[in-house]
């Protein structure tokens, strides 16, 4: 995000796009202005929550996404398991083995 703000000792508009820096110089008078607080915080904090996203997607596959397909692939092994258990067992009364 872009945000404006003025030059403290010529009064030229300057641009402040998202960014750690804590002052940009001036292009008209060359002065070193500092950036307003709320401004690089703002940035500091869409940097942190972006790295701790990050963090949290991880955290959600480990401990809800693998385990949840662990259970479905045993669920689905318990079945199927039953189901060839039951033709073979039908299978047998049929043909008097």
């Amino acid at each position: 995000m872009t945000h404006t703000f003025n030059c403290t000792s010529c009064g030229a508009p300057l641009e402040y796009t998202d960014g750690m820096e804590h002052a940009i110089r001036c292009q008209f008078c060359g002065n070193s202005v500092p950036v307003p607080e709320e401004f690089w915080r703002e940035a500091e904090m869409k940097q942190t929550t972006k790295k701790w996203g990050k963090y949290l997607l991880i955290f959600l596959v480990v401990t809800v996404g693998i385990p949840t397909c662990l259970g479905l692939v045993g669920s689905l092994l318990g079945i199927g398991g039953s189901l060839i258990g039951i033709i073979v067992g039908f299978l047998a009364q049929v043909f008097g083995r």
